[in-house]
């Protein structure tokens, strides 16, 4: 068996927008809030406010890839980073976010789109290793990368993580890329009875627009100072990502631009993958049909498993005479 990554990107044109117009859902006596991403802006001061709440989906892919405790975190931090990224795209495409590492993770990385679809993964082979003990890593680089709605490289910047925290990354990756000025904070919070399910996992990132004056800069500050940790937020069962919202804006008006539902999407295929395979080499195609063995290729964001016959193969190596 072999094993294959599907790097085909995200994009926008393959969907249709999710737009989350109920956050809650009734099942018997329990109630399940959804994911949200919300957009806003100042209502008279200007600022840009995204708030992201994926703790359902973040859940989701832990368990397509199975993840616990300190992967499973890296998983759903990373995804905030990059919907936060994406939130701010003018045009159809996605971001991509990598963090390195020095330790037992090498990297983690997720990519998103403006319509809140996103996809993440960590090398497999760490993440099951990761289950017998606690991995030990330290941030080396912080890099993004954006593509257009074709899949071509609109983007590309990296630089050194300063920090052990995503946000304080991210915000560190906006001045030194984008000369922008912001104030960024991110958590995912793992279940202290069940490694392998997060409590929550949310986000906010909050950009002043450039003619913001002085005394509203500071005020906007000073509130953002304030902010006590992201876990008096969370009542035990549900987050309230409005109140981090209040929190945040103070005695500032906001107004919701947009509010959506963020999902797990990967655009993995059986096409596609016969594709990524017409791209090899005839020699290294002829070497993986020398035992007449089926192969399978799995999707490294996804887990999603090929199988590719001979004889599919023969078919790609008879397009080419």
């Amino acid at each position: 068996m072999g094993f294959a990554k599907c790097n085909q990107p995200l994009h926008e044109n393959e969907f249709s927008e999710v737009v989350a117009r109920h956050f809650l859902i009734f099942i018997g006596m329990d109630i399940v809030q959804k994911d949200r991403l919300i957009r806003a802006t100042g209502a008279k001061v200007p600022f840009r406010l995204v708030l992201a709440d994926i703790t359902n989906s973040a859940n989701e892919i832990g368990k397509m890839h199975g993840a616990s405790s300190e992967t499973l975190r890296l998983l759903a931090e990373t995804s905030l980073a990059s919907l936060i990224l994406s939130s701010g795209l003018k045009f159809l495409g996605t971001v991509s976010v990598k963090v390195n590492f020095s330790g037992d993770i090498s990297f983690s990385q997720a990519e998103s789109t403006p319509q809140g679809l996103f996809r993440a993964m960590i090398p497999q082979d760490e993440i099951l290793a990761a289950q017998k003990y606690e991995p030990v890593l330290s941030p080396i680089h912080f890099q993004v990368v954006t593509l257009n709605e074709r899949g071509k490289r609109a983007g590309e910047s990296i630089i050194d993580a300063v920090s052990e925290s995503m946000g304080r990354n991210l915000s560190v990756y906006m001045l030194q890329s984008a000369q922008t000025n912001s104030a960024v904070g991110i958590e995912a919070k793992v279940n202290k009875n069940d490694p392998h399910k997060l409590d929550y996992a949310v986000a906010f990132y909050v950009e002043p627009y450039p003619d913001i004056s002085g005394a509203e800069l500071t005020t906007l500050e000073k509130q953002i100072s304030k902010l006590p940790p992201f876990g008096e937020f969370y009542d035990g069962k549900a987050y309230s990502l409005h109140s981090l919202m209040d929190s945040i804006s103070g005695d500032y008006n906001v107004a919701i631009v947009r509010e959506i539902e963020p999902k797990p999407y990967c655009p993995c295929s059986k096409i596609r993958t016969l594709s990524t395979l017409a791209s090899i080499p005839t020699a290294d195609l002829e070497d993986l049909i020398k035992d007449n063995k089926d192969l399978e290729l799995v999707c490294d964001f996804c887990r999603n498993k090929y199988i590719i016959t001979p004889d599919e193969i023969r078919d790609i190596l008879k397009d080419r005479s």
